[in-house]
């Protein structure tokens, strides 16, 4: 039977990029389609009735998913994140005041275990000598993938930096502060993780 008249979707791709997708359970390239249906007669398009939105696929399973999955970072980009959040807490804790051999041996190490595998003293001293990091933005943006208790295991780590230099200074305790509030802690449980943190360096 001859077909003579009907409708059809017709896509075009109007951006490429990666994702996470959820099926592949990893990093994937996308493409980003849009729709547009269109009247055929005998095979021909005669009339265009309207856009049907947007929508990514992914260019490895084909799995279709909503333009809103692209606000979820990728795992790259939490890489990148977790790293600059980590090297801007550590700079700032260090210009603080807790700024020793001992305090830099264990920024440098809270560095390479947050990725930066191939950080060392000569970086961090490039960074404290050069302007330093934006740190609202860097462990903002950070807070925004972590849960409470990540972000608590974080503040921690900080405050552990600061006491391989000695007792904190009210300097340095006003820049632990700030960074727990950038995670969205509050006071009284920033003080809590601080105090633990004290507790166990001198029980150390």
């Amino acid at each position: 039977m001859l077909v003579v008249a009907g409708s059809k979707i017709c896509y075009r791709t109007v951006s490429r990029g990666f994702f996470h997708c959820e099926r592949c359970g990893g990093d994937r390239p996308y493409r980003r389609r849009r729709g547009r249906r269109t009247v055929h007669l005998l095979g021909v398009p005669v009339l265009a009735l309207g856009g049907t939105g947007e929508h990514l696929i992914c260019a490895v399973c084909g799995t279709c998913y909503r333009v809103d999955l692209l606000a979820l970072p990728t795992a790259r980009q939490m890489e990148v994140t977790l790293l600059e959040g980590t090297v801007a807490a550590m700079a700032a804790i260090l210009r603080a005041g807790a700024d020793g051999p001992a305090a830099r041996r264990r920024a440098v190490q809270a560095i390479r275990a947050a990725g930066g595998s191939g950080y060392d003293e000569t970086a961090l001293t490039a960074v404290m000598a050069d302007r330093l990091p934006d740190v609202r933005l860097a462990i903002q943006t950070l807070a925004l993938q972590l849960e409470q208790h990540a972000s608590e295991w974080f503040l921690a780590n900080v405050v552990q930096v600061g006491l391989a230099g000695g007792a904190l200074s009210p300097a340095e305790r006003d820049v632990l502060g700030a960074i727990a509030g950038y995670l969205g802690i509050s006071r009284q449980r920033a003080g809590a993780v601080i105090s633990g943190a004290e507790q166990s360096a001198q029980a150390g």
